[in-house]
């Protein structure tokens, strides 16, 4: 031990990352997510609480947008943005002196919230689009063209859903 050092300069320093309004969006989003999957998969009436999960999905992406812009410091986008020279150096485990590649997001878990945040807007958009032609549409079907409608229901279903719950897994 270097005797100018005190024993707490070795010691691990706690730095409070996300505040109380991104906990709370990382909870309430995964239970919206969990409760439309849930009540997509039970079909039937249960579709009247998958359009409303998907509304709540909708009011917690624009908040987080929101939030992204003018949150506390490690909610803020701009905190975990990381250019390509700052992801090779994290892949390879090599910062730079003072640089902390691990402290909120990584370079590589940044990646992973803005595709999870992409795809999750990209099946929330075409679920208020969707038409299943039986029993349900979504609230924005009567502004868009039958055949887009259609294609943006076969996404929501297949592709959408597995990728998203694919990159849930991850």
């Amino acid at each position: 031990m270097n005797p100018t050092s005190s024993p707490r300069s070795n010691a691990l320093a706690r730095v409070r990352i996300w505040d109380l309004p991104t906990r709370l969006f990382h909870g309430l989003l995964a239970l919206a997510v969990t409760g439309a999957v849930v009540s997509a998969k039970i079909g039937g009436n249960a579709m009247v609480w998958h359009s409303r999960l998907g509304l709540a999905v909708l009011a917690l992406l624009a908040f987080r947008l929101v939030w992204g812009l003018v949150g506390g410091r490690w909610s803020r986008f701009a905190s975990f943005v990381h250019g390509p020279g700052a992801l090779m150096r994290h892949l390879r485990g090599q910062p730079r002196p003072g640089e902390h590649l691990d402290a909120g997001h990584s370079p590589t878990g940044a990646l992973s919230v803005f595709a999870l945040l992409a795809l999750v807007a990209l099946q929330l958009g075409t679920g208020l689009i969707s038409d299943d032609e039986i029993a349900f549409t979504g609230p924005l079907y009567a502004w868009v063209d039958s055949e887009l409608a259609l294609k943006a229901t076969s996404w929501h279903r297949s592709w959408g859903q597995w990728l998203l719950l694919g990159m849930i897994g991850l």
